[in-house]
C-alpha cells in the first residue's frame, strides 16, 4: 500500500514498530519530526544511529513520544528507497495541544504529496553517480507523476506500454459545512510543490508539529519533509458538490523541468449517498506561475507558534555549515560532482554507527562527514550557508525542532554574528526549512538532547551525491547509553570498514 499505514498516538503513549526486512537490501525507518528525547538509537538512520537491517532480517523500534503534538511521518532511511513507497503518516495527538477537536476545527484530514518515478531508486541512484547520469543528465530527475495519496495520473505512453489505463483522480471527502483540517505532507524526494484548491482559502495553522497563527491564502508551498495544516470552510456548495485541489512542481527549484500537475477532488459529504462527478470548477486567478521563484512559506510570512516560547539573547556557541555543490574524491578515489558541507560529501561507514563510534569515546571522522559538536546544555546556533547560488535545498534536523532566528542573502559568518539582527520573540519552530540558492538562516536548538543527530537536504537524489551532516550534542552523556541487544544484533558479523550504497545510505 501507498501511502503505508498511518501511525497515530497520544502525546506519551510509547510507540512500538516491528519492521520485517524483505527486500534486498538493508533498511532504516525513521521517524520525522519526533525528537527521540533519550532514545537516540531508534532514530532509525543506518550508519548514523544503527546498523541497516539487512534483507530476511527484523528489528522492533520503541519510543515514547513526549512534549509533541501534530503532524509528522514515518520513511526508510535507507539510500532513496523512501522515494519507492516507503513512507507513511504519523499523527500524535495530546488533550493539551493548542488545536482542539471541536473547538479549533471539526474534522481532519490527511493529504500526502510525493513525486514518482518509472524506476527503482537504486537505478537512479546508481545512474547519478555514473558518468552517464540518469536519462543523460547528472542532476536529479523531476517525477514521472505527482501522487496525492497514493495515487496519481501521468503519461503512460511515454513508457512504452502496450495500452494505457488512467484511473480517476483520488478523491477527499469532507463534511459540507464544517471546519476541515487538511494535514498536508510533502514525501517528495525532490521538488516544491504548491497546493491550491478551488473556490477555497487555507488558513495556516501548523507547520512540522508546530501550532502557529498564520495567515489565510488561496495557495501554499511545501518541499521535501515539511508539513503544513490548513483550515478550510466547507460552506462554498451543498453536499456533494466537488473541487479541484491543484498540486503543481515549482519549475524554478528544477533543472530543465515541465509543467506537472496533479489533480485530486476535494467532495462535500453528507447523509445521502456519494456522488463520482468531476469538479468543474476553476483555480484561484492569483496562483503563483511555474516560473516564480521558489520561497518557503515561513519565509514568506510569520508564522507565529501558538506557544510562546522567546528566545535568549545569547548562544553557549555557534557552529557554521557551509552547503555547496563541488568536485568530490570518494573513498575510492573516484572523482564526482556532488553536494557536501565544508567541502566533505558523506561517506558512510554503514557498519560502524557514529552514535556508536562517539559513545566508544571516538569522534566523527571531519574528511568522511562534516559535523558540529555541542558538549554543553543550553542553546547553540547552526547557521547553514546555501551557497549554490541557484539551486534551492530543503533541510532537515533529526533530534529536536529549530527556532528560525533570522535569514539573509549571501553568507553568514561568525565574525558577522554579534551585528545581525535576530527575531528573539517567539521565533518560528520548524525541523525542515527550504532555503534558497545564496542565503543563510540561523537555526536555534536547545543542547538537551544526547546523541548524534543527522541534518541533510531532505532531497533524495541529492544526499546520494553527498548532502549530509551531523550535530553530535553531549558527547559525554552518549558514553552512558545502553544498547539493547536487538540493536548490537544488528552490527554483529558485518564489516565496520564498509561503505554503504552509493557513498551513504540516507534519504
Amino acid at each position: 500500500m501507498l501511502p503505508g499505514p498511518v501511525i497515530e498516538a497520544n502525546t506519551g503513549d510509547t510507540v512500538i514498530v516491528h519492521v520485517n526486512n524483505y527486500l534486498h537490501e538493508g533498511q532504516g525507518i525513521h521517524w520525522h519530526g519526533l525528537r527521540q528525547n533519550g532514545t537516540a538509537l531508534m532514530d532509525g538512520v543506518p550508519g548514523i544511529t544503527q546498523c541497516s537491517i539487512p534483507p530476511g532480517g527484523s528489528f522492533t523500534y520503541q519510543f515514547t513520544v513526549s512534549h509533541q503534538s501534530g503532524t509528522f511521518w514515518w520513511h526508510s532511511h535507507y539510500s532513496n528507497s523512501m522515494a519507492d513507497g516507503i513512507w507513511g503518516p504519523l499523527i500524535v495527538h495530546s488533550p493539551n495541544e493548542p488545536l482542539q477537536r471541536g473547538r479549533d476545527y471539526d474534522e481532519d484530514r490527511i493529504v500526502a504529496v510525493t513525486d514518482w518515478m518509472h524506476d527503482e531508486s537504486e537505478t537512479i541512484v546508481e545512474a547519478l553517480i555514473s558518468s552517464e547520469g540518469y536519462r543523460g543528465r547528472p542532476f536529479p530527475p523531476q517525477g514521472d507523476a505527482i501522487l496525492i495519496n497514493g495515487r496519481g495520473q501521468t503519461n503512460c505512453t511515454a513508457t512504452g506500454s502496450p495500452s494505457c489505463t488512467y484511473p480517476p483522480p483520488p478523491e477527499i471527502h469532507v463534511p459540507v459545512n464544517c471546519r476541515v483540517r487538511l494535514r498536508f505532507i510533502s514525501a517528495a524526494s525532490h521538488p516544491m510543490y504548491r497546493i491550491s484548491i478551488d473556490n477555497h482559502s487555507m488558513e495556516i495553522v501548523e507547520t512540522d508539529g508546530t501550532a502557529v497563527y498564520g495567515p489565510t491564502i488561496h495557495e501554499i508551498s511545501i518541499s521535501s519533509g515539511e508539513r503544513y495544516s490548513v483550515i478550510i470552510n466547507t460552506t462554498e456548495g451543498k453536499e456533494g458538490d466537488a473541487f479541484w485541489l491543484r498540486t503543481s512542481v515549482a519549475l524554478d527549484c528544477m533543472a530543465q523541468g515541465v509543467t506537472q500537475v496533479g489533480l485530486a477532488v476535494v467532495r462535500y459529504t453528507g447523509n445521502g449517498s456519494i456522488t463520482t462527478a468531476e469538479p468543474r470548477t476553476e483555480a484561484w486567478t492569483d496562483l503563483a506561475r511555474p516560473d516564480t521563484p521558489c520561497v518557503g512559506l515561513d519565509e514568506m510570512y510569520h508564522l507565529s507558534p501558538r506557544e510562546l516560547v522567546n528566545a535568549s539573547q545569547t548562544a553557549l556557541e555557534s557552529r557554521v555549515l557551509d552547503s555547496k555543490l563541488g568536485k568530490f574524491v570518494d573513498v575510492y578515489g573516484n572523482s564526482f560532482e556532488g553536494y557536501g558541507f565544508n567541502n566533505v560529501t558523506y561517506q558512510n561507514q554503514i557498519n560502524d554507527p557514529l552514535l556508536y563510534v562517539v559513545q566508544r569515546g571516538g569522534t566523527c571522522n571531519s574528511s568522511l562527514i562534516a559535523n558540529a559538536t555541542f558538549a554543553d546544555i543550553g542553546p547553540v546556533n547552526i547557521i547553514i550557508n546555501n551557497l549554490d547560488s541557484h539551486i534551492g535545498h530543503p533541510y532537515h534536523m533529526h533530534g529536536t525542532e529549530f527556532q528560525l532566528m533570522g535569514r539573509g542573502t549571501g553568507a553568514l559568518t561568525l565574525d558577522d554574528l554579534p551585528n545581525t539582527n535576530l527575531t528573539l520573540d517567539n521565533p518560528t519552530r520548524k525541523d525542515t526549512i527550504w532555503m534558497q540558492g545564496g542565503s543563510w538562516a540561523l537555526l536555534r536548538i536547545i543542547s538537551d538532547n544526547p546523541g548524534v543527530w543527522a541534518l541533510h537536504c531532505h532531497i533524495g537524489w541529492h544526499l546520494a551525491k553527498g548532502k549530509m551532516a551531523v550535530v553530535v550534542v553531549q558527547p559525554e552523556a552518549i558514553k552512558k547509553i545502553q544498547w539493547p541487544e536487538s540493536w548490537m544484533d544488528l552490527c554483529a558479523n558485518t564489516d565496520p570498514n564498509a561503505f554503504g550504497p552509493a557513498r551513504r545510505s540516507v534519504s
